[in-house]
């Protein structure tokens, strides 16, 4: 503004107020910086009782004629002020909050919090620039050797701030960009609604146009707290979120603990059973030979839950060991099959195998995991189906695929508890309570499936029985015969 004033009076005091202004602008910057990146403004004793007091009586002294006595003003040409002794006073406090400002910021980049360095340099970088350019062409040519030129370019030196602030925000989320975004648009409205009442040329061009102000002054702080609402509803979200996955995290390192504690007797129990059913503990009669072959169905199904509950952890923590080779899907099905005959038999189930003899089915898998799929498949079609026909079958439903189904007379399941019997911890409510799990299996041979390149389903209707089924790909040299 002193570039447009030629008078003795009002070109001396624009020339102050910039000296003022820019005592508060280091001020402002020395704050900033002291309580960056915390939201609230919390300073020391020291910074309030000293520094804020010594900023304030400076910039009241940048008014008088003690740091500037006077200014030259000639046609044509940018004024010149005749710097006073207090302009030393200036120099010392604007500067040194500056100095000060950019210290704590080069140790904030020095922190051991990795995001507050990340948060801290972009803003560090344009801190320097703009007050580099500000002293030199501001203070030391305008003061020290009378060069005014470059004073009215003060505003552009602030775009470095701008830019390196604007993307510190983006970058590193030191504001909602929707939350700015939104009160920039309002306040580019209302200015502009502003200046059209102060153009109007009529009094009712005035009231109609402040209506039209008002409107959006309100709207717009509406708007505004809207979005602020909705951003503050979506970070407890995500706080929330990421709670969950702490605690999902223990509960799966609990239940991996838990699992492995209970593998271990469980064995043990699975090791006595078998000695005392083979007479090692002398003769035993028929009828506790039957409980005891009760005892040991439901400890191998016991062992079952224990494992599928550690290959879970393992398979979705990526620890899972695979030992991938080729072998033939019957020969995995058969000693399946032999293990569930005993099972099948004491329930008084039809239990029948059917492999045609041509089938191909040569398989790049790992076996002892494609055991685990299909004993989770046979142990629910055996625990699900009180009487009746299970069959179980392998099929080619074209020469590159091989498929296993198992088709039971069981209570069937209806369409909506399909739709999610393969996510974790989902069983058929219709069978639940009947028999113990934990919902975990045919979740294991989903991930299985997708590990082996295969598919895995169902058919089923309620009271119609269920056929499950998975297929994989055949070997390659397998298919080309």
């Amino acid at each position: 503004m002193s570039y447009y004033f030629s008078d003795t009076f009002w070109t001396p005091w624009t020339i102050r107020l910039v000296m003022f202004f820019a005592v508060w602008q280091a001020l402002s910057f020395f704050l900033l910086v002291y309580v960056f990146p915390n939201e609230n403004l919390s300073v020391s004793k020291w910074v309030k009782f000293l520094v804020i007091p010594i900023a304030t009586l400076t910039s009241v002294l940048t008014l008088t004629t003690l740091v500037f006595s006077d200014v030259k003003v000639v046609a044509g040409s940018p004024p010149v002020p005749t710097p006073a002794p207090g302009i030393a006073i200036f120099a010392l406090t604007a500067i040194s909050l500056v100095i000060g400002g950019v210290i704590i910021m080069i140790k904030k980049t020095r922190s051991d919090d990795s995001k507050v360095r990340a948060q801290t340099k972009p803003l560090l970088y344009g801190f320097l620039l703009m007050f580099v350019l500000i002293i030199v062409c501001n203070f030391i040519l305008a003061v020290l050797f009378n060069v005014s030129s470059f004073v009215p370019l003060g505003a552009l030196f602030i775009l470095p701030f701008i830019v390196f602030t604007f993307y510190a925000i983006a970058k590193h989320e030191l504001l909602n960009i929707k939350i700015v975004t939104t009160e920039i648009l309002t306040f580019v409205l209302v200015i502009t609604a502003f200046v059209e009442i102060i153009l109007s040329s009529s009094f009712t061009e005035i009231i109609f146009r402040s209506g039209v102000f008002i409107a959006l002054m309100v709207f717009g702080v509406l708007l505004i707290r809207s979005i602020m609402r909705e951003v503050e509803h979506r970070e407890k979200l995500q706080v929330l979120s990421e709670k969950l996955k702490i605690v999902d995290k223990q509960k799966d390192e609990f239940v991996s603990m838990a699992a492995h504690e209970l593998r271990a007797p469980m064995t043990a129990i699975k090791g006595y059973l078998s000695m005392i059913m083979e007479g090692d503990a002398g003769e035993i009669t028929e009828k506790a030979r039957g409980f005891l072959a009760d005892a040991s169905v439901t400890n191998e199904r016991l062992i079952r839950l224990v494992n599928n509950m550690l290959n879970v952890s393992r398979i979705e923590e990526g620890r899972m060991v695979y030992q991938i080779e080729k072998d033939n899907m019957s020969t995995v099905v058969k000693s399946v099959f032999a293990q569930f005959t005993p099972e099948a038999a004491r329930k008084g189930l039809e239990f029948k195998l059917n492999i045609p003899r041509e089938i191909k089915d040569m398989v790049e898998v790992d076996s002892d995991r494609l055991q685990e799929v299909i004993a989770n498949l046979l142990s629910n079609a055996v625990k699900y189906t009180e009487k009746g026909l299970i069959e179980v079958r392998l099929k080619q439903p074209n020469p590159n695929t091989v498929r296993f189904e198992v088709e039971d007379t069981g209570p069937g399941i209806s369409d909506v508890e399909q739709a999610k019997l393969f996510q974790k911890f989902a069983r058929a409510e219709s069978s639940v309570g009947k028999t113990t799990g934990t919902g975990l299996g045919l979740y294991i041979c989903k991930l299985l499936m997708k590990k082996f390149d295969g598919k895995i389903g169902l058919i089923s209707k309620e009271g119609k029985g269920s056929t499950f089924w998975f297929e994989l790909p055949l070997v390659k040299e397998e298919s080309k015969k």
